[in-house]
This record gives C-alpha cells, sequence and structure tokens, in this order.
C-alpha cells in the first residue's frame, strides 16, 4: 500500500510536469497581456486585486480570488526573469491540476466504497491527458482551475462528510461553506456548480438531517457569493477605480440564452467533443462507447435515485455550455474549444465517470476485470492524440501569441538593446518593457515602473466618476 501512495502522485506529477514541457516556455494570452501588465505595475497589491477595470474591463463578475493567483502568477514570472529563466506560464495552473490530482484520487474511493485506488487513479490520468488539462498552463486569468481545484477539494470534503455519516463535525460543514465560497469567488461557473451539487444532492440522497445540513452548507456558500458579487466587491471596485462597475455582466440572460435555437447545436457539438477528449480521442467510438456502458450499468443497477441525479447532472452540464456559448461564440475556434474554459466540466465528466466504473463493478462483476485494460487504452490515445490537439491549438487564435512569445523572452533577456529592436507587436512590446522594469528597473517609455495597458471597456456601462463627471 506505501507503493501505491508513492507511485501514484508521481505519476501524477510527471503527467503534470509534461504540460509545462509542451508549452516550451509558454506564452501570455491576449488578455493575458494586459493583466500581466497590470500586476507588474507600480500599485499596491490590494489596487491590481480588485480593480474591475484592468481585471475586468468594468464587466464585474465577484472572481477576485482569481485575480489574487493572478497576481501570483505575476510574480513568478517576474521571479524567474530576475534568476535568468524567463517563462510565461502560469504557476497556480500546475499546482493547482497537480492538486486536483491528488484530491481526486484520494476522494473518490471514499465517495464510492466499491472503486478502487487503481481506478481512480487511472481515471485521474484521464484528466491529467485531456488537451484542457495538457495545454491551459499558458499565462492567463487562472479562474477556470481554480474552481476546478476547490470543486475536487469539496467532492473530498463531501467524501469525508459520507465517511462519517451523522458524526460528521461543525469543522467539516464549516469547510464545505469556505471551500465552496472560495470555488464561486474564484469564477462563475463555481457559482453555476454549487447549485448544481445542490440539485444532484437533494435528487441522490434522502431527505435526512445530514442532507439538509449539507444543504444549508451549500445555500451558505451561495448566499456569501451573492452578498460579495452585490455588495462588497463592486464597493472596494469602486474605491479602487474611482467609479462603479457593471455589475449587470454577471447575470444570466435567460431567456438570450436558452431561447435562441442557433445556440443548442454548437454547444452540444462542444460538449460532445470533450467527451471525446476525455474518454480516448477515438472518434464517434469514445461517445457510442461511453454512452452504451452508461446506458447498460444504470439500466443494471435499477437505482431510480442515482439514474435521476445522473441525468440532472448531465442535461445541467448541457444547459452550462449553451450558457457558455451564448455569452462566448467564440468557444468553437481550434483552440478555445481544447484549453482553460472546460477544466470544471473536466472535473464533473472524471466523477461522472467513477460513479459509472464503480457501478459497472457491482452489476458486472465478471467483466470487472476489463476496466484497467480499457481505461489504459483510453489514456493511451488520449497520450496520442496530443500532437495533434497541439497543432490544432497554434493553428488560428492561438498562433501569433505563441509566435510571439520568443521574442519576447528574448526581449526580456537582453535589456541592453532597445525594445524596437525586437520587432514585437504593440501589446508585447509592453510586456517586455513592463517586464524590464519590474525586474532590472530598466525604465520603459521614459517611466521609472511598469505601467498598465490601455484596456478595453465593457459597452453595457457609462463610466461615471466619483465626482459626477
Amino acid at each position: 500500500m506505501s507503493r501505491e501512495k508513492l507511485f501514484w502522485p508521481l505519476v501524477f506529477l510527471a503527467f503534470t510536469a509534461a504540460g509545462a514541457v509542451l508549452l516550451q516556455g509558454g506564452y501570455a494570452h491576449y488578455e493575458g497581456q494586459f493583466f500581466l501588465v497590470n500586476y507588474l505595475d507600480g500599485r499596491g497589491p490590494l489596487s491590481k486585486i480588485f480593480s474591475s477595470h484592468f481585471n475586468e474591463w468594468d464587466c464585474y463578475q465577484g472572481r477576485e480570488l482569481s485575480f489574487v493567483f493572478g497576481w501570483l502568477d505575476a510574480e513568478a514570472i517576474r521571479y524567474s526573469a530576475r534568476l535568468g529563466w524567463v517563462q510565461l506560464l502560469s504557476a497556480t495552473h500546475f499546482a493547482a491540476l497537480f492538486g486536483i490530482a491528488i484530491t481526486l484520487w484520494r476522494a473518490l474511493p471514499r465517495l464510492l466504497p466499491a472503486l478502487g485506488r487503481r481506478h481512480a487513479g487511472l481515471l485521474v490520468v484521464l484528466l491529467l491527458t485531456a488537451p484542457a488539462a495538457m495545454f491551459s498552463g499558458y499565462y492567463y486569468r487562472p479562474a477556470k482551475i481554480l474552481a476546478a481545484f476547490f470543486l475536487a477539494v469539496v467532492i473530498a470534503i463531501l467524501a469525508r462528510i459520507r465517511e462519517r455519516g451523522a458524526e460528521s463535525t461543525r469543522m467539516l460543514a464549516f469547510a464545505l461553506i469556505v471551500t465552496a465560497a472560495a470555488m464561486g469567488m474564484s469564477d462563475r461557473l463555481g457559482v453555476y456548480t454549487i447549485l448544481l451539487l445542490l440539485i444532484a444532492l437533494v435528487i441522490a440522497r434522502p431527505l435526512d438531517r445530514l442532507t439538509i445540513r449539507i444543504s444549508a452548507a451549500l445555500l451558505t456558500a451561495l448566499a456569501v457569493n451573492a452578498v460579495w458579487s452585490v455588495v462588497f466587491g463592486p464597493r472596494i471596485s469602486r474605491v479602487v477605480d474611482g467609479y462603479r462597475p457593471n455589475t449587470l455582466d454577471q447575470v444570466v440572460h435567460l431567456r438570450f440564452t436558452y431561447l435562441h435555437g442557433a445556440h443548442y447545436q454548437p454547444a452540444l457539438i462542444l460538449l460532445r467533443d470533450h467527451v471525446e477528449y476525455l474518454f480516448g480521442n477515438f472518434g464517434l467510438l469514445s461517445i457510442l462507447f461511453v454512452s452504451c456502458v452508461t446506458v447498460a450499468v444504470l439500466w443494471r443497477a435499477r437505482d431510480r435515485r442515482l439514474n435521476l441525479a445522473l441525468a440532472v447532472v448531465a442535461l445541467a452540464t448541457a444547459a452550462v455550455y449553451v450558457a457558455m456559448y451564448a455569452r462566448l461564440s467564440s468557444l468553437p475556434w481550434p483552440a478555445s474549444r481544447r484549453v482553460y474554459y472546460w477544466l470544471p466540466q473536466l472535473v464533473v465528466m472524471t466523477v461522472f465517470a467513477a460513479v459509472i466504473v464503480e457501478r459497472s463493478a457491482r452489476v458486472f462483476p465478471r467483466a470487472a476485470r476489463l476496466i484497467t485494460p480499457v481505461l489504459l487504452i483510453m489514456i493511451a490515445g488520449n497520450i496520442f492524440s496530443l500532437r495533434g490537439h497541439r497543432e490544432a491549438i497554434r493553428s488560428q487564435e492561438h498562433k501569433p501569441w505563441i509566435a510571439q512569445s520568443p521574442l519576447v523572452r528574448a526581449c526580456i533577456r537582453d535589456v541592453t538593446r532597445p525594445v524596437s529592436d525586437f520587432t514585437l507587436d504593440a501589446p508585447y512590446a509592453q510586456v517586455c518593457g513592463s517586464l524590464r522594469a519590474a525586474v532590472a528597473g530598466v525604465p520603459w517609455n521614459g517611466l521609472p515602473t511598469a505601467r498598465p495597458n490601455p484596456q478595453l471597456f465593457c459597452r453595457r456601462i457609462e463610466r461615471k466618476k466619483l465626482d459626477g463627471t
């Protein structure tokens, strides 16, 4: 058992590190350039973290916790440059991804008693070899990976509560409140996930004292997020920026989102692709296999509560995809469909898969020995598909950012040459100048410290200064 405890964390660490290797030093997302310059300027940390203007273009969404870790990522880039190794990676992504792997590996067997550590480990490796996990470590906003990490911790807390049953302590309930609230303060997807957990909990469990206690904790986390995003967060942003941010941008317009038929096909195709990307990358074969096994297992299990809970999770996940596409129609582009946005959904799908694997071992005991080789084949399919995913990511919207990154790193290293010698696009020239100022004290455009790039504005807000101008 001690060897197994050491073996799986080393496997997870190797696959996590592989993502950093494949990114070849990383690059800055187009929006990430602005965040990086913002975090490296001469203002104090609180001004940088709570500025809706620089972090959200005045479109407030109550995810300040992601700004804290975005600032820490920028500090990691600055210190790496001081040490002579210039990288444009998100330290938060790799730390949180490894944390997700360890947390799920330990939590899933507790949540699902018939699931062995080996099968839990293989399911986690499936997650780690999906393109969203492998290629999302470039410098950008760490909101989605944080939401995914806190979701994994919430699952671990629920597993511990399940083990202890009625003997669960108030400390566990408090930990659930804090972790779920942190998930919501990382990204708006975290708030939707709290709602999903609440619905699934009420359906999957009898309405006893323990269910009521867990539901109360999740409702409290929702209330904390609501109060923060409506009252405290916008007020702090107002103090920092000097005018009110637009809080309406965090509202989902249900009529626009779900009454437009054009939103459904692209969203459901994205969902289909992510099922394929997680379970072997075998095209239609992956979809058919997963669907058939799921139906067979649930039909044989004849657990109405479980069947209904999983159906609700599947429908809610599809609804989230529709809402995401309605909000950002560029999601089907080659890179966007493979990275960043889908990290919380990866955790949801992995837990869903763990339920099916655990139930299949119960209802088809003779076929249980096939679970390990099937999962290994899927992992192999994921690994062999990584090259194709990387080429797709480099093909369109991320292509210019990836192409500029070696020049940016060279520009930061060689402070003896002017920035103009490196033929960088204007935003990347600003990144180089800002990092030079932050790392080596080299003035940029005559300024002793770095300054933020000009930002876009939320078009639905009229900027009003506190003095009324």
